[in-house]
């Protein structure tokens, strides 16, 4: 009877603890920052909608834009960025800014501020990230190294870059 007993409690016991580990949807990934891209495309997850893609050898890294205001509607040949505090950061070599080819250029993006703003001086991207909140410069990661750490994690965490 005792046996009987324990091996019931025991059931109930087991059933109780898998029942807290159920897939609810509630710990789940949006597919945005999970998703490789295409077998001849890699893609890298900023934040949605945002991303990089693999586009040729000679524009490597593109990111398209929303085109807020009539701007830009991507910008190509990124060579580093990174994500803080809800805001997309990158610096380019060559690429168009409004229509101009320029030598390099720095982006700042941010979805829910709705700023999609480019620069071609240093200074001046400095300039409105002070004005943004930025205390300090962030430290901009090059495409190979985030690549790499999105290849080996499925998923980014742009502090671990640190």
């Amino acid at each position: 009877m005792i046996a009987h007993f324990l091996r019931v409690f025991g059931l109930l016991l087991l059933l109780a603890s898998l029942s807290g580990c159920r897939q609810d949807g509630k710990g789940k990934v949006d597919k945005f920052y999970t998703e490789k891209g295409e077998w001849d495309s890699a893609r890298i997850p900023f934040i949605k909608p945002y991303e990089a893609v693999i586009y040729d050898r000679k524009y490597n890294w593109i990111m398209g834009l929303q085109a807020l205001e009539g701007g830009d509607s991507s910008f190509s040949n990124i060579k580093s960025a990174t994500v803080q505090d809800g805001f997309i950061l990158a610096h380019t070599g060559s690429t168009l800014l409004m229509g101009v080819e320029v030598k390099e250029s720095w982006w700042i993006v941010s979805p829910s501020l709705k700023i999609e703003k480019g620069f071609t001086d240093h200074l001046q991207y400095l300039a409105y990230l002070k004005k943004l909140g930025f205390k300090n410069e962030p430290k901009l990661h090059t495409m190979d190294i985030i690549a790499n750490y999105y290849e080996d994690h499925d998923t980014m965490n742009w502090s671990a870059l640190d």
